[in-house]
């Protein structure tokens, strides 16, 4: 048996369950299993939407299913007789993503008494306090007249809801990743494997430092790759059997590399914007090529051009090899408040007229 039959078994199995509806009986039969509520949650909501934010809720899941999700969510003793649509000021169910971000369907409105669909295509401004079934984001655009950077949205999953909106629409992401809390304490406890990594990484390069093209001596790294493979292996296990969602050894992984292209900012919950002024300005720190990270531009006088000289001048070292090391600013410390923080990838101001995002899958 192979890694892609299992694979292709597992994700059979999922999206089975998922279609014809086990998944969501389940999830409801057992919503304090499966759910996490948050108090903070209709807090933050309310002060967006008293800095001037719109907010939508944008679900492929159908109303009954929503709305179940949604009453739990948001049921707590200081909200006990408040509704949760009017936490929202647009919700769309059957939103069909990733196709709602391109040519989508038809848009409807859905009878909340019944839960069925209203005859016809909806026309006109979308109604505070209603709900509506499926559409295109050009429609919604139109109608609640916002888009492109107009747009904070907040999604689970990198393709459907990130790459999509980002890439075809030009919507600002925000990427909810609940793993991101597991990896930051693996990467809090075994910071010493980081370091040893890096340390090797050094002494790799060291070996190399006074050999050239013209040199005739193989130097033996057999002790130190193994040692190299040993380390990257025992760091690989601390997040267990499946490994890390963003690193393999020293590499990132295909979907860190995606988050870091499609997601403005992500972050193991987006309460966390609790604690930023909706005035702040992310700003990603600069992002070093492997050529840059591999020298001192500050300390470095033959890296700096002048008149006389318009070229740098690269002393022929292996110092100058463009290998990928960890910079300074890419080294990972422990945080003081870990799951208070936000990671940026891209700059972004929480300026913006809208905001909104799924909270259901």
């Amino acid at each position: 048996m192979s890694f892609k039959s299992i694979f292709q078994d597992v994700r059979g199995a999922v999206d089975a369950i998922h279609t014809y509806g086990q998944l969501k009986t389940a999830t409801v039969n057992n919503l304090d299993k499966y759910l996490e509520k948050d108090e903070r949650l209709p807090l933050l909501l309310d002060r967006m939407r008293t800095h001037d934010k719109k907010l939508f809720l944008l679900t492929n899941s159908d109303y009954a299913y929503t709305a179940k999700i949604m009453q739990y969510l948001f049921d707590f003793p200081s909200t006990k007789h408040r509704s949760w649509e009017s936490y929202f000021d647009y919700i769309v169910v059957d939103a069909l993503k990733p196709l709602f971000f391109g040519e989508g369907t038809i848009l409807r409105q859905v009878d909340t008494s019944t839960g069925a669909l209203r005859i016809g295509t909806h026309i006109g401004p979308l109604q505070p306090g209603q709900v509506y079934s499926g559409g295109s984001c050009d429609v919604f655009t139109e109608f609640v007249g916002a888009k492109g950077k107009d747009v904070l949205y907040i999604g689970d999953h990198i393709y459907g809801d990130i790459l999509k909106s980002k890439k075809t629409r030009g919507w600002r992401t925000f990427l909810m990743i609940p793993e991101l809390a597991r990896e930051l304490r693996v990467s809090i406890s075994k910071w010493t494997l980081f370091e040893k990594l890096q340390e090797l990484d050094i002494c790799l390069g060291d070996i190399y430092r006074n050999l050239d093209s013209s040199s005739t001596d193989v130097p033996d790294i057999s002790t130190l790759r193994q040692s190299i493979r040993e380390t990257s292996h025992e760091l690989d296990m601390c997040y267990g059997i499946l490994g890390s969602l963003f690193r393999s050894g020293s590499r990132q992984t295909f979907f860190a590399n995606q988050i870091c292209r499609y997601a403005d900012i992500y972050g193991y919950t987006f309460v966390n914007l609790m604690y930023y002024p909706f005035s702040y300005m992310f700003r990603a720190p600069p992002m070093l090529m492997p050529h840059e990270s591999t020298v001192d531009h500050e300390q470095d006088p033959s890296l700096l051009m002048n008149g006389d000289n318009p070229e740098p001048e690269v002393k022929p070292t292996t110092e100058h090899v463009h290998v990928r090391r960890f910079s300074k600013s890419e080294q990972v410390h422990p945080p003081c408040v870990a799951a208070q923080l936000l990671t940026v990838t891209q700059v972004l101001s929480l300026v913006q007229p809208l905001a909104g995002g799924t909270l259901t899958a």
